[in-house]
């Protein structure tokens, strides 16, 4: 089988110091019915913030601005196929989400119910990070 690098790009998008976070669909394939924060995949030549803006739109309908990268990490899904996660600081001013078939659920999350809702392997990067410490997230 051949090896598959996938770049992921994700988004911690800000509204007045709260964290929008999604929940999976419960058919979603990889992971149903648990929280994230936005994203996705780049396509072929896709700039990556242009990617990311439109995965934002694409999946909560709300436009951001960009701020900064915060972190990369890459980890393996399984024997051949590696992804490479770009976690990208973002800031809205809009609070209405409106999601797509991918999600069934968002939440305007504090630091605290991001801790509680996002899974585990999330949480370990953000605080490998430093992602909740940031004097920028407010």
């Amino acid at each position: 089988m051949e090896n598959k690098i996938v770049v992921a790009l994700k988004a911690v998008i800000v509204n007045q110091g709260k964290i929008l976070i999604l929940r999976r669909s419960g058919t979603d394939e990889v992971g149903p019915g648990e929280w994230e924060t936005v994203g996705g995949k780049v396509e072929f030549g896709e700039d990556l913030e242009t990617a990311l803006v439109r995965e934002i739109q694409e999946e909560a309908g709300i436009e951001v601005s960009v701020e900064k990268l915060i972190y990369a990490v890459t980890f393996l899904t399984d024997p051949n196929r590696q992804i490479v996660l770009l976690s990208y600081l973002c800031r809205t001013n809009q609070s209405a989400v409106t999601l797509s078939t991918e999600h069934s659920e968002y939440m305007w999350a504090t630091k605290s119910e991001v801790t509680q809702y996002l899974p585990k392997a999330i949480i370990e990067d953000f605080n490998k990070h430093n992602v909740l410490k940031m004097p920028d997230l407010i």
